[in-house]
């Protein structure tokens, strides 16, 4: 597979909250052409961007009477941005020209796995939720920084990648949700899956969880948050689908509307055009 060009990495998957950091996903109206480019140009030197897309409507395919004409005046360019708790801020002014709005998560439903019902309260909630928030934790010391260090990035030898005295710590972060899982991590789009999509739902607040649990029930789903609306960007339930072409991301945007019983003036925005996706490395900006 490595040699196919398929494997991103196989390495630890951790949870930036427990280990200190904050991350946020950003929405520009970023234009069309040069100014586009620019502005992804800019967006992708940051350190901390991990992942960057165009996502609207793909140009020249109508879809259930769906077009590009319907996505004008969304946000097109899209970003997260993530960093240690306390550089947080100074991280997303560097950017802040480019009148990108925020998206925190308020509540984080399914990332690649259904969260065990009996641990919601603690890994649904994040720090942004508001009165019952949740802070970034504290970093672990010095010698829990350079065990994430050494797991964080691509394993030379995945046949035996674990030191013996690493295990006890490596358990320990599995069991509380700071380690949440040790995988190999695909090249989405080399791989076939070319047609992603970001789902977008506008729901009550006060069921945003009851719809959310829903979704992330769902086999399709492999990311499912709430954030907040804005005047930008008028839904607050988002879900991720990875599919093999527009038509069946389509549909399967259309099958979990119905599936979960939300709004039929939800939509789908495609990534449409990939400029950076990796993975948040942990305590090497020094």
């Amino acid at each position: 597979l490595r040699g196919e060009g398929l494997v991103r990495r196989i390495g630890g998957v951790f949870d930036a909250r427990r280990l200190g950091y904050r991350s946020c996903l950003f929405g520009a109206c970023a234009g069309e052409g040069a100014a586009l480019e620019a502005a992804a140009a800019e967006v992708c030197a940051v350190p901390g961007v991990t992942h960057a897309y165009v996502r609207g409507w793909p140009e020249g395919v109508t879809l259930g009477g769906t077009s590009s004409q319907d996505y004008e005046g969304y946000p097109n360019l899209w970003y997260t941005l993530s960093a240690q708790a306390g550089r947080f801020e100074a991280e997303a002014a560097r950017l802040a020209h480019l009148g990108a709005v925020p998206f925190p998560a308020l509540a984080r439903y399914k990332i690649d796995v259904v969260f065990d019902a009996r641990t919601r309260g603690r890994d649904e909630r994040t720090e942004y939720a508001g009165p019952a928030q949740v802070c970034a934790a504290t970093p672990p010391d010095a010698e829990g920084q350079a065990v994430v260090r050494r797991y964080q990035d691509d394993t030379a030898e995945p046949c035996a990648p674990f030191r013996p005295e690493d295990l006890p710590r490596l358990r320990a972060w599995q069991a509380d949700g700071t380690l949440r899982r040790f995988a190999l991590l695909l090249y989405h789009r080399a791989s076939g899956f070319t047609a992603n999509g970001m789902c977008c739902w506008r729901v009550p607040v006060a069921e945003a969880d009851n719809f959310g649990r829903r979704l992330a029930a769902e086999a399709d789903v492999t990311h499912c948050y709430a954030r907040p609306l804005t005047d930008a960007f008028p839904f607050n339930l988002y879900a991720m689908i990875h599919k093999t072409s527009w038509e069946e991301g389509f549909d399967t945007f259309r099958r979990l509307t119905r599936a979960a019983g939300l709004p039929t003036d939800g939509k789908v925005f495609f990534s449409t055009r990939e400029f950076k996706k990796s993975s948040i490395r942990f305590f090497v900006e020094d």
